[in-house]
């Protein structure tokens, strides 16, 4: 490994570590409901795509399970029909910034990530979100202020496979890496797609999906949304 992979390594680790759940973001997060009810909550980032999201979900309309999709604005632009689909079939649609950058929630001043990602998701559903998840789920101090000076509430996790990652890890994989951290008011992250992709193939996270769900029920969990599990709103 070079000195520069080295380094950018290492600002990754103490970045997810100071800026990300489970440990970091300075408080904003709500990294889990109560965990005196066996509920669970399945949410999704990066999207939306096609195929990939859509295949997603064809597999919960099938389960009859509601999750929580957190979309990148530019993708919302690009797909309105697959958010429209999402948001009529009772999925709820959150903010995942406009183009998916690190970049822009750590600068000391801005905003306009968060606000365009609101207003292309706004133009297609029509209703403002007010759940947030930063990407890669770095949340500083100040873009912490942000959110809250705007109404949103910041959703973390405390169940992260490694779904995101390229090529595809087997389902089989994933459900193993799920099934020993859920507890009750679990949240789980998961992709349906990689972020700023057009079009995109990803078959295992739905794989995984259709694994977990029938396991989760079977040990007595509802899945449920976010503003279910929370008790929050999901639009102003």
């Amino acid at each position: 490994m070079n000195a520069r992979a080295t380094v950018t390594k290492a600002i990754d680790q103490i970045g997810n570590l100071l800026l990300s759940p489970p440990y970091g973001g300075f408080g904003y997060y709500y990294n889990h409901g109560p965990r005196t009810r066996r509920a669970v909550a399945f949410t999704f980032d990066d999207g939306p795509s096609k195929p990939c999201t859509e295949h997603l979900l064809d597999t919960l309309g099938e389960l009859n399970v509601k999750a929580t999709f957190f979309c990148v604005g530019l993708s919302v632009q690009w797909h309105p029909d697959v958010v429209q689909r999402a948001f009529a079939e009772g999925h709820v649609i959150g903010n995942h910034s406009m183009m998916h950058s690190r970049k822009a929630g750590l600068m000391l001043r801005g905003g306009e990530h968060i606000d365009a990602a609101t207003a292309a998701i706004t133009q297609v559903i029509g209703r403002r979100p007010r759940l947030y998840r930063p990407p890669w789920g770095w949340l500083t101090p100040w873009e912490g202020r942000r959110l809250q000076q705007r109404g949103y509430a910041v959703i973390g996790w405390d169940i992260y496979p490694d779904d995101w990652k390229v090529p595809e890890v087997p389902a089989e994989q994933l459900v193993a890496q799920v099934k020993p951290l859920v507890k009750p008011g679990s949240i789980i992250l998961m992709h349906d797609s990689v972020s700023n992709q057009i079009r995109w193939e990803k078959t295992e996270t739905a794989r995984a999906v259709r694994m977990l769900v029938p396991w989760l029920r079977s040990e007595g969990y509802d899945i449920v949304t976010i503003p279910e599990l929370l008790g929050l709103p999901a639009y102003a």
